[in-house]
């Protein structure tokens, strides 16, 4: 069973609108600093979030006790100009989880199995086409991860440059995941107890094709 956290800014848009209309500047430091300390405090616990839509946060905590993932959502509280809210919620995949955030948390337990992904050649397609031509790419990209993730039961993420980070219900179902894309990608494959250690072996195992300039999964257990 996998665990998801999904922590939610209270009365955050109105928060946005009192600033007035010259407001970009604000929010955008405000996002950075609060996705700072969503990153500090939720790996630290070994969890590994995502700051999604940046008024909502999410996180893969399978195997991370509701404590620490308590204490973890106050320290991103303490960067908030609003109220911070979360819910937990248990499933057989990741999607499942997060549907039912709020509704039971259950029981979680097992391994947590995260995909690190990036594009075959990025370099070579920024070198001669700019980097907005990778960007287009990824964002095609995530587009058919969405998708694709609703039949597979995984939640895919944007980390930047052209990274993508996948929670996988098990290692096997990166091979679903990237059949068919629009785009050839590596992905490396991290199956560990806590969710940031699945992530880190998955950035080892992207590291190492990517150091034999091999197109295709590595998986480290």
């Amino acid at each position: 069973m996998h665990k998801i956290t999904v922590i939610a800014l209270k009365g955050y848009r109105e928060w946005t609108e009192s600033l007035g209309a010259r407001r970009e500047h604000i929010i955008q430091k405000t996002q950075a600093r609060l996705q700072a300390a969503l990153w500090e405090a939720f790996t630290a616990v070994g969890a590994m979030p995502h700051h999604f839509r940046h008024d909502f946060f999410i996180a893969l905590t399978t195997n991370v006790d509701n404590a620490s993932i308590t204490r973890a959502v106050r320290k991103v509280a303490k960067k908030s100009p609003v109220p911070v809210d979360h819910c937990s919620g248990a499933g057989e995949t990741p999607y499942a989880a997060y549907l039912n955030c709020a509704e039971t948390e259950g029981q979680d337990g097992g391994l947590a199995a995260v995909a690190h992904v990036d594009i075959v050649n990025s370099t070579g397609i920024t070198t001669s086409g700019g980097p907005l031509e990778v960007y287009v790419e990824i964002l095609g990209l995530l587009n058919h991860l969405a998708e694709r993730c609703k039949e597979v039961g995984c939640l895919s993420f944007y980390l930047g440059g052209d990274n993508v980070a996948v929670f996988l219900p098990r290692a096997e179902s990166i091979h679903e995941v990237v059949e068919g894309l629009p785009v050839k990608v590596r992905a490396g494959v991290g199956v560990a107890k806590k969710p940031y250690n699945a992530f880190v072996k998955a950035t080892r195992a992207l590291d190492y094709l990517r150091s034999v300039d091999k197109v295709g999964i590595k998986v480290v257990r």
